[in-house]
């Protein structure tokens, strides 16, 4: 069986492999690499998580047939990218156990978007297929976004009583979560029932799906947000320190290290611009409950966007908590970042920053190093005269 490597559509050459050894280090003779511009998130693909090092930030999406492919980061520290047949993958590398079952089981349910790739993983993981640890890890992660459904469902049904005119004292508060407590609050949503004339049934049935909805955003008001609002906590903050770092540093990292904060900074942005549109959705729960569908629809529609925006970037926190925590020299995590931040597509944006993302990434492409192809960030094979000033080509 033979696998082949691709480029991004639209660009020049393509890249072959052997499918029968792992891919090299270095790029395989007589092939060529490709920038990943995406003009859409679902060009741009969902990262895995994969456990496999060499596998870190592939993503998972359908080509132009509607079959699966997956796109695999410039290899040892490249800046291009490969792509092949999702089928494919462990006959060209040498995934972990848990890595080939998660490749079974997102070609078999032909899922592509991030909600649909993390639910994947975290049920393959709680089975302990690729370690106690990781095992653990999701089943907190799951426990968490139980917890917040949780909660975000009492405070959903709190704020319709008080709107309908209810009154939510303390007694109802602690009974809350107790059989006697539901059937108390169910009670008095007879009020919010009349106001927008609907049955207790349905709206109680619709306040679970909204906070079935919510598991990985949760409500603003919650003490402990869910997993995706957190994250887009952390990338603000992340944005912040490298960004000092960057200007503060006399390394030669530091445009990496520049374009990273500005990527973080602009993905942080959109995505808070996202988050706010669902707490204005949530901000009138009765309103949102009398148009039930529209505003379901329009929930889920703004979730997705914010899973799409902050895909990816848990990785890159990661990384540079290494670098915090003083397990990884800081210009070994700073080129590695450099190689994995995700990248907004322009399309996705529709006000005057929707080009920053590709602008920036242009920018970042440009700064090849000595004896460097521009485009690949290849060794230029056509100089062999070595470094010199006129090998280094900084055009956007």
């Amino acid at each position: 069986m033979s696998a082949t490597l691709k480029q991004v559509p639209g660009a020049k050459g393509e890249a072959a492999g052997n499918a029968r050894r792992p891919l090299p280090a270095s790029r395989p003779p007589g092939t060529n690499r490709s920038h990943h511009e995406p003009a859409t998130f679902l060009q741009r693909g969902t990262v895995v998580p994969f456990t496999t090092s060499s596998l870190a930030q592939s993503r998972v999406r359908l080509d132009d047939r509607g079959r699966q492919e997956v796109i695999l980061p410039g290899f040892s520290g490249g800046k291009g990218v490969y792509i092949t047949a999702w089928s494919s993958l462990p006959d060209i590398t040498s995934p972990s156990v848990h890595d080939r079952a998660l490749i079974e089981t997102i070609a078999q349910q032909r899922v592509i978007s991030p909600p649909d790739v993390r639910r994947c993983w975290a049920e393959l993981a709680t089975t302990g297929i690729g370690g106690q640890a990781l095992a653990e890890k999701a089943r907190e992660e799951l426990a968490h976004a139980a917890e917040v459904r949780v909660a975000t469902r009492i405070m959903l049904l709190l704020d319709c009583i008080r709107r309908s005119g209810g009154k939510v004292g303390p007694e109802l508060m602690a009974r809350l979560g107790h059989p006697d407590g539901e059937q108390q609050a169910k009670a008095l949503l007879a009020g919010t029932a009349r106001r927008i004339d609907c049955d207790v049934a349905t709206i109680d049935a619709h306040i679970g799906e909204l906070a079935a909805l919510l598991g990985t955003l949760g409500l603003r008001s919650l003490p402990q947000p869910g997993r995706l609002r957190d994250l887009h906590v952390r990338l603000q903050e992340f944005s912040h320190a490298i960004g000092n770092w960057s200007r503060t540093t006399v390394s030669e990292s530091a445009p990496v290290g520049h374009f990273a904060a500005m990527s973080s900074e602009h993905s942080a942005a959109i995505a808070g611009r996202a988050i706010a549109q669902v707490d204005a959705l949530l901000a009138d729960s009765l309103k949102l409950i009398s148009n039930r569908e529209a505003g379901k629809k329009s929930l889920r529609t703004e979730l997705l966007r914010i899973a799409w925006l902050l895909d990816g970037w848990d990785y890159v926190l990661r990384v540079w908590a290494d670098v915090v925590a003083e397990r990884t020299a800081v210009d070994v995590a700073i080129a590695e970042i450099g190689r994995i931040v995700p990248i907004v597509p322009a399309s996705e944006v529709q006000d005057a920053s929707a080009h920053k993302s590709v602008e920036l990434f242009r920018q970042y492409r440009s700064r090849v190093g000595h004896s460097e192809d521009w485009l690949s960030g290849d060794p230029d094979e056509a100089d062999p005269a070595g470094p010199g000033p006129g090998n280094r080509d900084t055009r956007a």
